[in-house]
């Protein structure tokens, strides 16, 4: 219990020394802050505040009714438990610390580091103001590296992840045959996760995963009846112990006749796979993540083919698309995110698509971990086309 948090909480006490901040404080009501299922795995129902300082301290404020938990966890030097309310206790806290600088959970571009409300922030003033004439700083550019840069256990977490979504991708493709719909090709996964005991990633129900011939998008699947000849992409994450995986695969169904998928959808195939092969050469430490995407959008271009419609690849964690950094373009849509360095330890999607208007279209979407001097796959690789018969 709580390993991964005691992992997380050594890495926020060494940004904040790097960063030159004080102390990092949480204002949380049930719950209501997005960090603090990765920071501290507990959580309040009345007013409380986290803290932790650039000396390594961790300090709980809570009510009494709260306390059990929190206490329970082991995460904490010490636990403030308030009768009257938690503005007294956290005064008298603030006062002993006597911080100069203190981060809190706010930010224009990531919602992930943003649990901080106005409302809040204006309380949070009035309470300490006539104690704490510091500087308020944005948490969001620790916040984000403490969720990119992924701890020994949060990687085992991803991987069994990724083992129990190949798994099932296994079962499905023995399973597919033309004539089948969407939907039912989607039923599939959906006993599988069921008879493992695992979840959709997305939405942590059982939910069927994207299946999709046509009318590419961000869909649920549909009655349309998969014929020979049609390519099917599927997009499918699994959620375990609270982390995920996001595997993309495309299947070629064979015309009656044929042995093989014809040039022009094997070509498109061997295309993406390439782009995948030089985007994972690129990226290693102190890499941007535009610089990766910019290797497989120009890799497309150079082929004849066009442009990536979106990123190349994003991060994947405790959600699907797990916030930090971004293997995309330098465009306005995406903020900072492509501009974020490549660090160890981030685990990544590659999943560069072709999208054509002759129907052929392909997402292969591989994950892998960044190692000290590249990268590492975590999914094993779709080397060839699948072909469905």
């Amino acid at each position: 219990m709580f390993q991964i948090q005691k992992e997380k909480l050594s890495q926020v006490v060494t940004y904040l020394r790097n960063e030159h901040i004080d102390l990092w404080l949480i204002l949380t009501s049930e719950g209501n802050d997005p960090c603090l299922p990765l920071v501290f795995g507990v959580e309040t129902v009345g007013a409380g505040a986290f803290i932790v300082t650039s000396d390594g301290k961790k300090l709980a404020l809570c009510s009494g009714i709260d306390a059990h938990d929190i206490e329970q966890s082991g995460l904490f030097d010490q636990v403030y438990k308030y009768s009257s309310g938690l503005q007294n206790t956290l005064l008298e806290v603030i006062k002993e610390l006597k911080p100069q600088t203190i981060a809190l959970n706010y930010s224009k571009e990531e919602h992930l580091a943003d649990g901080l409300t106005a409302g809040r922030f204006r309380w949070l003033k009035k309470v300490i103001g006539n104690v704490f004439q510091g500087s308020y700083v944005s948490s969001a550019g620790f916040l984000s590296k403490l969720r990119a840069v992924k701890s020994t256990t949060e990687i085992e977490k991803i991987k069994k992840a990724i083992n129990v979504t190949e798994d099932i991708y296994k079962v499905v493709f023995n399973e597919l045959k033309a004539g089948m719909t969407e939907k039912e090709v989607g039923t599939i996964f959906v006993k599988e996760m069921e008879s493992r005991g695992v979840m959709n990633g997305i939405d942590r129900t059982l939910s069927m995963p994207i299946v999709m011939k046509e009318n590419i998008a961000h869909r649920a699947p549909s009655d349309v009846i998969i014929q020979p000849g049609d390519l099917l992409i599927m997009d499918f994450s699994v959620a375990i112990d609270g982390y995920v995986s996001d595997i993309a695969r495309t299947v070629y169904f064979l015309k009656e006749g044929e042995t093989k998928a014809p040039h022009d959808i094997q070509h498109a195939f061997n295309t993406v796979h390439e782009a995948i092969s030089l985007a994972a050469e690129k990226m290693k430490p102190g890499v941007k993540g535009y610089e990766v995407d910019e290797i497989a959008r120009n890799y497309y271009v150079s082929k004849g083919y066009p442009e990536i419609q979106h990123a190349t690849g994003h991060q994947i964690g405790r959600e699907v698309h797990d916030g930090g950094g971004l293997l995309g373009p330098r465009w306005k849509r995406y903020g900072n995110a492509p501009f974020a360095v490549i660090e160890e330890g981030n685990v990544y999607t590659i999943e560069p698509t072709i999208f054509l208007d002759n129907g052929i279209h392909f997402i292969v979407e591989e994950n892998v971990v960044v190692t000290k001097d590249g990268i590492e796959y975590l999914t094993t690789r779709q080397d060839e086309l699948i072909l469905i018969g």
